[in-house]
């Protein structure tokens, strides 16, 4: 790493209070702006170098967290600004700020951040099951046979978590997670009858999963989308739009509240037609000796 010089300094009080205002700035633009898992790895390393960041190069960043040089810089970008020197320009007006930093938060951990951030996204939540569109998709759910499960790349596990439950209560439910044979899949599941589709959509937006719910929706379908925000550019093809926060400040995304509304709807999915939740329950239970272990 090249050297760096003009570094913070000072009492340690206010180098300090230096970190603890330049960390609160950047975690505020993190919270604001989309970034890949890679530009987040590069803000962590920048977080952990604080204030000193303020003094180095898209070089030395680079090196201390192990990427590209560009990539140093489109993460300047991403945060809104016009290039590099004017990110560390921002950062180093506050390094060297004798001001007081105000309501400063106390530092915390990535970790600490992250599980805050999804309690919210659970909490945010409420207004989407209380919703009338929420209601829809309980119906349209409870009322297609078979049910079909859509979910590419990054959603192929909140698809399969769901279809692995819903079979549970609801007869004939697919998950598809192959992007090669949607065509053919769906044209399968209305051949068969179904008359819905659940989607799970999260970022970044495969293209194949966008196209499906269009091909879902000429073949008569109605679409049932669970993504991270009602402003998402294929909203015109979701019939019934579900909101789950996605939390965005660890390395991945997490998706919390997904899960826990995948959870929420099959239990409405459940009381809509307790009759046969009950028996399709029960009938699963005689099967548990075995596969479930016991010593």
């Amino acid at each position: 790493m090249t050297q760096v010089t003009g570094r913070a300094s000072g009492s340690p009080g206010d180098v300090g209070a230096a970190r603890a205002r330049t960390e609160a700035w950047l975690l505020d633009l993190v919270h604001s702006h989309r970034l890949s898992p890679t530009q987040r790895r590069v803000v962590q390393s920048m977080l952990d170098s604080m204030p000193d960041v303020a003094f180095m190069s898209t070089v030395d960043v680079a090196e201390l967290a192990g990427v590209s040089q560009p990539t140093v810089v489109r993460l300047a970008s991403a945060l809104g600004f016009k290039g590099y020197p004017e990110f560390r320009a921002a950062v180093r007006r506050l390094a060297l700020s004798s001001d007081e930093p105000l309501n400063v938060p106390e530092r915390r951990s990535a970790l600490g951040i992250a599980l805050a951030a999804e309690q919210s996204n659970i909490a945010a939540l409420e207004r989407t099951l209380d919703s009338d569109r929420a209601v829809r998709g309980v119906e349209a759910l409870a009322g297609t046979h078979p049910l079909g499960i859509l979910g590419i790349r990054a959603s192929s596990a909140l698809a399969q978590y769901m279809g692995y439950f819903a079979s549970r209560i609801i007869p004939g439910v697919r998950v598809l997670t192959d992007a090669g044979t949607l065509d053919d899949d769906l044209f399968e599941l209305r051949d068969d009858g179904a008359s819905a589709l659940l989607a799970y959509v999260m970022p970044r937006y495969p293209l194949a999963s966008v196209l499906a719910l269009r091909h879902a929706r000429e073949l008569g379908m109605t679409t049932i989308v669970v993504t991270d925000s009602h402003l998402v550019p294929f909203s015109d093809d979701a019939d019934v739009l579900l909101v789950a926060p996605v939390g965005a400040d660890l390395i991945f995304d997490t998706h919390g509240a997904a899960l826990t509304l995948s959870t929420a709807l099959l239990d409405a999915v459940a009381r809509h037609d307790p009759v046969r939740s009950q028996a399709r329950l029960e009938a699963h239970e005689l099967l548990v000796d075995r596969w479930a272990f016991s010593d």
